[in-house]
């Protein structure tokens, strides 16, 4: 289902959002509560320069996968959450029973 199709305020529509929005939220804080604990630590002097500079890197990767995920359309990125993050969606989706007219991958 895309935004193209149907109405704002179908119920299919809002289950779309709100796991769009949930899950942008996970994969942030996913990237970026461990750049917060290596800052903490090049801060408080247990890591050198050196060190940060890996841990930079590696958190640029990540956002780039981030900012590449969510550039998809909606319908697609709603299969994609599923498809590469399974156990976060059947966690997820326990607490938010999609509509009817919400087809979820088997």
């Amino acid at each position: 289902m895309d935004r193209g199709k149907g109405s704002a305020h179908s119920p299919a529509w809002g289950w779309q959002e709100r796991l769009i929005d949930d899950y942008y939220n996970h994969r942030w804080h996913r990237t970026l509560e461990p750049l917060c604990e290596w800052l903490r630590r090049w801060k408080d002097g247990e890591l050198a320069h050196s060190e940060m500079e890996s841990v930079l890197e590696d958190t640029h990767r990540q956002i780039c996968e981030v900012r590449s995920l969510f550039g998809q359309r909606p319908d697609r990125l709603v299969l994609l959450i599923q498809a590469l993050d399974r156990e976060w969606f059947d966690g997820w989706v326990i607490d938010h029973t999609p509509p009817p007219d919400v087809l979820l991958m088997p």
